[in-house]
């Protein structure tokens, strides 16, 4: 009887309404348990146990060399000229003559383009770095094991508290704790923030998605009550947001959707003018942090205020606003169609409360605008369109609010039915990304239908073609050097090796012909004199028909370019499949476009080839071979 009435005692308080309460307010806690452990075992396993045990060797990559470069050159060798660092990248990367695309000159003084925010962030995890490499007697370079491992757990920690601070944004929003878990889960594993913080965690967006929720929960503790401590908090995540990414300023455009209502926006604003004394505190805790990246200009280059991106720059008259976020090169509702669903969060504002929605939309309209400017709108090499995940914890808001005020059941509903599909199909790009099956900066609509939920091993590395843009300084419009070639003669720079005479040519009687026992087609030789002032960087735009006789004739043929000592050191050579995708076409002319930046040129007496290579050895014609040379300045 005892042991009866401890059981229905135990099960009267698992089924009170109390307990349950307590129970689900507990699901954000449990969900960033889950996600922490989650993230290190994954980020071990990926980084320590994968690639033979190398993976630490490149989480210190790409752009986040840059970004993280600081550390070294000012802790380590107390040298802002980044030519220590240079040459320990060097050695790092096996290539000797490696030169840091992050470094511009400006007065003839070596500048670090990016800014410093993110690596004071990463400053504790370089200091035990460190710390492990002096023990261990690894080299204290930066670069061996201890700092790149404690660089990928920094990234950790900062999207960790990220979710959190943004798990008490939703709370201070009264969104449900169920609801508030599956939206911490969902932003991380339906969007790229988790490839960018796993396989790229140098890179500036997780520090920026950490910064700016951090910003908005403490703007709305300011809202509520200004003083010493919400200024002082508020101040600093300020200061940080705009030392990581400048043009991340624009999240203060939803103050007045913080704060829900003009009365509200306003009494703030009056309060922040009539406690001066807290006000003042709050400019020099944002002034002290935003000084440090004029006082690292002025050590670099003697000059406080310098724009760092020598040759880049926005393009406000020509936002790319359809590009970024529907083409299938990068488009941010294709890769990530989470972000689609959680801006219909805008309907739900435009009837709850137009003061919150115009506050947002406006904030969406010229976040957009501005990443859609920027003269790459694709943001070079990676995984969907990142620029955007700096905001994604605002987009989660915005996806919170409706689901909360939907029965329970009709939530669940949406979540499974609809967000939780587009959250596996983020997930399953992002191994086929990983697995080179979605290429890196040269996707089109072709290409993506041909991978669309494939994972056999023939579509990895299955596809060809290379679109890059033209850069920031290249004028379309004028191009430097024309070649053109429609093999009826010899122009001028051409070797018209393989030249049948046919009567399916495209244009006039001649073609290239291409078989077993002609595998190089018709190609330019253009000495290196011949292209001007050097040394000089050029943007190339190439297009030509193609006419298969069986088919998939030309699945097999690479568009090549090399040069002996391009640089007065190295060879150059560089070879990519003429065909986007495996064709199976045959008998009809069609054309095939690419468009690539060389590499610098310093050679004066070097001989630039560019032809097409018949791997394959199945007969195909070529006609129309144009090549257009632009001047990269």
């Amino acid at each position: 009887m005892a042991n009866f009435s401890k059981f229905a005692l135990r099960f009267l308080c698992l089924r009170s309404p109390t307990f349950r309460n307590m129970r689900k307010a507990s699901y954000p806690v449990v969900t960033l348990f889950g996600i922490s452990c989650f993230l290190v075992a994954f980020f071990i396993s990926q980084r320590i146990f994968n690639s033979n045990g190398k993976g630490w060797e490149h989480i210190v990559s790409s752009d986040g060399r840059g970004y993280y470069a600081y550390l070294p050159a000012l802790i380590i060798d107390g040298d802002l000229t980044f030519g220590k660092v240079a040459e320990r990248e060097s050695r790092f990367l096996g290539n000797p003559h490696h030169k840091p695309g992050y470094l511009v000159r400006v007065n003839s003084h070596p500048l670090n383009k990016y800014f410093a925010g993110e690596a004071l962030l990463l400053l504790p995890f370089f200091l035990f770095g460190l710390f492990f490499s002096f023990i261990f007697g690894l080299p204290v370079d930066g670069y061996s094991f201890f700092f790149q491992i404690s660089t990928g757990l920094g990234a950790l920690f900062y999207l960790v508290t990220g979710l959190y601070y943004l798990s008490r944004i939703l709370a201070y929003f009264e969104i449900r704790p169920v609801i508030t878990a599956w939206c911490l889960a969902l932003i991380l594993f339906g969007t790229n923030l988790l490839y960018y913080t796993i396989w790229q965690p140098t890179m500036s967006h997780v520090y920026s998605f950490f910064a700016i929720n951090g910003l908005l929960y403490y703007l709305l503790l300011a809202i509520r009550s200004w003083n010493n401590t919400t200024a002082l908090l508020t101040g600093l995540f300020l200061g940080l947001v705009f030392l990581v990414r400048p043009t991340n300023l624009i999240v203060l455009l939803l103050l007045p959707f913080l704060a829900g209502n003009l009365s509200s926006f306003f009494a703030f604003l009056r309060v922040m003018w009539i406690r001066k004394r807290i006000t003042i505190l709050f400019f020099l805790v944002v002034i002290l942090l935003a000084a440090v990246q004029p006082v690292l200009w002025f050590l670099q280059t003697g000059k406080f205020f310098i724009w760092s991106y020598q040759n880049e720059g926005f393009i406000f008259s020509r936002p790319e606003i359809i590009n970024v976020l529907f083409s299938f090169r990068k488009g941010l509702f294709i890769y990530t169609p989470m972000i689609l669903l959680s801006w219909t969060g805008l309907i739900f504002l435009a009837i709850s409360n137009r003061v919150r929605f115009f506050s947002m939309l406006l904030f969406i309209a010229l976040s957009s605008y501005v990443i859609s400017s920027w003269w790459n709108w694709y943001y070079g090499d990676g995984f969907g369109l990142r620029a955007f995940i700096d905001y994604y914890g605002i987009f989660c808001l915005l996806l919170a609010l409706p689901l909360n005020r939907l029965p329970g059941k009709t939530a669940y509903f949406l979540i499974v039915f609809l967000i939780l599909p587009v959250s596996f199909l983020n997930l399953f790009q992002t191994w086929q990304y990983t697995r080179n099956a979605i290429q890196p900066n040269s996707m089109n609509h072709q290409k993506y239908c041909y991978i669309f939920l494939k994972a056999d091993s023939a579509h990895m590395n299955g596809m060809g073609g290379n679109q890059e843009l033209a850069d920031f300084t290249v004028d379309l419009k004028r191009p430097e050097l024309v070649f053109q070639n429609n093999f009826e003669t010899k122009p001028d720079s051409w070797n018209n090796i393989s030249i049948q005479n046919s009567s399916r040519a495209f244009s006039q009687d001649h073609v290239g012909y291409l078989d077993s026992l002609h595998q190089f087609s018709p190609g330019l030789e253009i000495k290196t004199s011949q292209l001007g002032i050097l040394p000089s960087r050029f943007f190339l735009e190439g297009e030509l028909m193609v006419w298969d006789s069986i088919m998939g004739a030309s699945n097999k043929a690479l568009v090549v370019l090399s040069m002996d000592s391009i640089n007065g050191r190295e060879n150059y050579w560089q070879g990519f499949s003429l065909n986007d995708i495996p064709r199976n076409d045959m008998k009809s002319w069609r054309k095939c476009r690419f468009s690539l930046t060389i590499p610098e040129i310093v050679n004066h007496h070097g001989v630039l080839k560019i032809y097409i290579w018949n791997t394959g050895k199945d007969p195909f014609l070529l006609d129309n071979f144009t090549l257009r040379f632009y001047r990269v300045k």
